[in-house]
């Protein structure tokens, strides 16, 4: 493992991580993550390599322990979560550490805990859980899930958010209700695809942080729901729809072997709709100029979408970015920056071929530009 010169302090941790295994981010006022060769043990005995340990130093050299977290977007050591198969992962989160605990087939999970709601998930879904959820963990966060089922949900989000967690969970199935035993859950029963069921529900929820799609599947059921619900969440918000794959299964109203090329499939299916917001987030483009326009309310552009697709334009207004992974589709809801270019200050070179230049002399370009950047990586 490379250690750059960091200064003493750094050098420490640098030096503290190799021991332990990992180590990840910087120190003033962020978090160093690490990956500690064993947990600690519990009523389950001794687990293997899963905990992981966060760091948090401010400027007064205080420092905070916080256990499951690594940075957003980062990948890890590649590691074995699930014995069986040797189910592998190299983006370690919470989410994985709480199968590797408590996974059903797993040769060290508890036996004697049978009031544990059951959860029955996909794993691939962890990094984008992870990826979006981490900056409300701690805070105060109103969660609606469309797909109770089980409740095995309900202490995984608990237990990785905090105690500031509001669980809403939304079910068409009635015994869902024993859920209701705590006053930070709320069940409430009704089917996703009944505009009115959900108008009720926004009503109800004034506040809603984190939306999770995990329902029906059906393209009615997600297509409704995303053009309920997606509009009613935080202006800094997450809404996610998951199992995606239904999309191509006729037991769902999904289209096989068709996909965006296909103007049923994309008039008719929820992939299909994902790919049509692909083109409300880029509205501005759509005119064919150079720049961006800003224009969005011009009749032009509401001709071009039409009636059927009426809430484009409060998508593209409130929706930042889409991220797509396989099976689950996330819309990060935030603040839509200007569409502008820019330029720095500095030499530049014609677009058409200018003939031969002198050679850069990239060091005191480099040592100049580290100067006011305050960069860690070069030498002061």
């Amino acid at each position: 493992m490379g250690l750059k010169m960091l200064g003493q302090n750094k050098l420490m941790l640098c030096l503290i991580s190799y021991m332990v295994g990992y180590f990840s981010g910087t120190v003033n006022n962020k978090a160093v993550t690490f990956f500690n060769s064993n947990t600690p043990k519990g009523e389950g005995g001794e687990h293997d390599g899963g905990v992981i340990t966060t760091i948090v130093e401010d400027d007064n050299k205080n420092k905070k322990k916080t256990n499951g977290l690594i940075l957003p977007f980062e990948r890890t050591e590649l590691k074995v979560y699930l014995e069986k198969g040797k189910k592998m992962t190299d983006t370690y989160t919470y989410f994985h550490h709480y199968m590797r605990l408590f996974g059903a087939e797993q040769p060290d999970s508890p036996k004697d805990f049978e009031t544990l709601p059951l959860l029955h998930i996909w794993p691939i879904y962890f990094e984008a859980y992870h990826n979006h959820w981490q900056r409300h963990r701690g805070k105060e966060v109103v969660f609606m899930e469309i797909g109770v089922q089980s409740g095995g949900k309900i202490p995984l989000l608990r237990d990785y958010f905090g105690k500031g967690l509001t669980y809403v969970g939304v079910d068409i199935n009635k015994s869902t209700k024993k859920f209701e035993s705590a006053d930070w859950i709320h069940i409430e029963i009704g089917s996703s695809d009944d505009p009115e069921f959900l108008a009720k529900l926004r009503e109800k929820y004034p506040k809603v942080d984190l939306f999770l799609d995990d329902g029906g599947h059906t393209m009615n059921q997600q297509r409704v729901a995303m053009k309920e619900m997606l509009p009613h969440i935080q202006p800094d918000g997450v809404y996610m729809c998951e199992d995606l794959s239904t999309s191509w299964s006729e037991k769902f109203s999904g289209s096989k072997f068709k996909d965006s090329r296909d103007s049923e499939f994309l008039e008719k299916t929820m992939v299909g709709l994902v790919h049509r917001s692909m083109d409300w987030l880029q509205a501005g483009w759509i005119p064919g100029k150079v720049m961006w326009e800003d224009n969005m309310e011009s009749e032009e552009m509401r001709n071009f979408f039409g009636p059927n697709e009426s809430w484009w334009l409060e998508f593209h207004r409130t929706v930042r970015h889409i991220h797509y992974y396989n099976q689950l589709v996330v819309y990060e809801k935030g603040y839509r920056e200007p569409v502008f270019p820019v330029k720095t200050i500095g030499d530049k070179i014609p677009y058409k071929d200018s003939g031969e230049h002198a050679k850069v002399d990239w060091g005191p370009i480099l040592d100049r530009v580290s100067n006011y950047t305050n960069s860690e990586w070069f030498e002061k």
